[in-house]
């Protein structure tokens, strides 16, 4: 369960300032996803559309999803934001803590890693395994993720509804989240929770019971980190409605897509997400009855 940077996992990181707070993206991968399989509601024609009015390439059967993170450094905070898939998921991933670097931060200065969910793809930073077990990676910081969250996945009832593989991947998210279990703090799925100045957790369950986002806000600007609201800008900003395989509850989280996007439309709050294409900050605009995804210019000297 280590990390090491695989030959073909790009590492980036890209900063901008929200107000007083910065905001970067930390690049970790990415990974190819099969795409009828994944989204569940796809359909052919409509894919070839939607890929048309985003500018990308339709492709029914493999489309690629960015595996980002962020840090956020606030009044002296330095806080991760998810960190990645481990390196043994695909050779293109694992660039987390090499990112990291880029931005200037040690393992050590992380004070607090907040965890949108318990999926892989979002706790490959945290843990390395070795001869004793695993063993913390950010060795000064603070868990904090959603109660509902950490619950649903140490709960050993949910593990025989669950196929094979998902019994696997719950098995590795209890060991990669185990040696945090010790300093973490629970928030409560059902309200909003400032973890720091200016910064909010914001409840978006459907996609995992305990799936949560981040608002910043600082002199008047914000963005919403909204973890995996959108799986695929290929195709979920004109088709909302299509859930992913892996959605715990598919309705919740259709529904929580549709109020995101509504809000950031109707806001202009910038946006961020995991599975954006990095540098994977933008803002939402409406397009009709559905939604585009405009990416946002780069801040230089931020």
């Amino acid at each position: 369960m280590t990390n090491p940077l695989a030959p073909t996992a790009p590492a980036e990181a890209r900063s901008w300032k929200i107000g007083d707070i910065e905001v970067t993206a930390l690049l970790d991968g990415y990974s190819s996803m099969p795409t009828a399989a994944t989204l569940m509601g796809f359909d052919d024609e409509e894919g070839k559309a939607a890929a048309a009015r985003a500018y990308r390439k339709h492709d029914a059967e493999s489309m690629v999803l960015c595996v980002n993170g962020y840090l956020i450094r606030t009044g002296g905070r330095v806080i991760a934001v998810d960190t990645g898939a481990p390196g043994f998921l695909a050779p293109t991933v694992g660039a987390w803590h090499q990112s990291l670097g880029l931005a200037g931060v040690t393992p050590y200065e992380v004070d607090t890693v907040f965890l949108t969910h318990f999926h892989g793809d979002h706790l490959g930073g945290l843990t390395a395994l070795g001869e004793d077990g695993p063993t913390r990676l950010l060795p000064k910081a603070q868990m904090i993720a959603a109660e509902a969250e950490w619950d649903h996945f140490h709960d050993d009832a949910v593990l025989p509804k669950l196929g094979e593989q998902m019994q696997r991947a719950y098995g590795a998210a209890r060991m990669m989240l185990a040696p945090y279990a010790e300093q973490r703090e629970m928030l409560d799925i059902a309200r909003e929770t400032e973890i720091a100045p200016g910064v909010t957790a914001v409840p978006m369950a459907g996609h995992t019971p305990g799936h949560m986002g981040l608002r910043v806000t600082s002199g008047g600007e914000s963005l919403i980190i909204w973890g995996d609201v959108i799986h695929t800008p290929v195709y979920q900003f004109t088709q909302p409605d299509w859930t992913v395989a892996f959605d715990t509850d598919p309705v919740a989280a259709r529904a929580t897509r549709w109020r995101v996007l509504d809000e950031a439309a109707a806001t202009g709050t910038m946006v961020a997400g995991m599975h954006l294409d990095f540098p994977a900050m933008g803002h939402v605009e409406r397009d009709g009855g559905v939604y585009r995804y405009i990416q946002a210019p780069r801040q230089f000297g931020a």
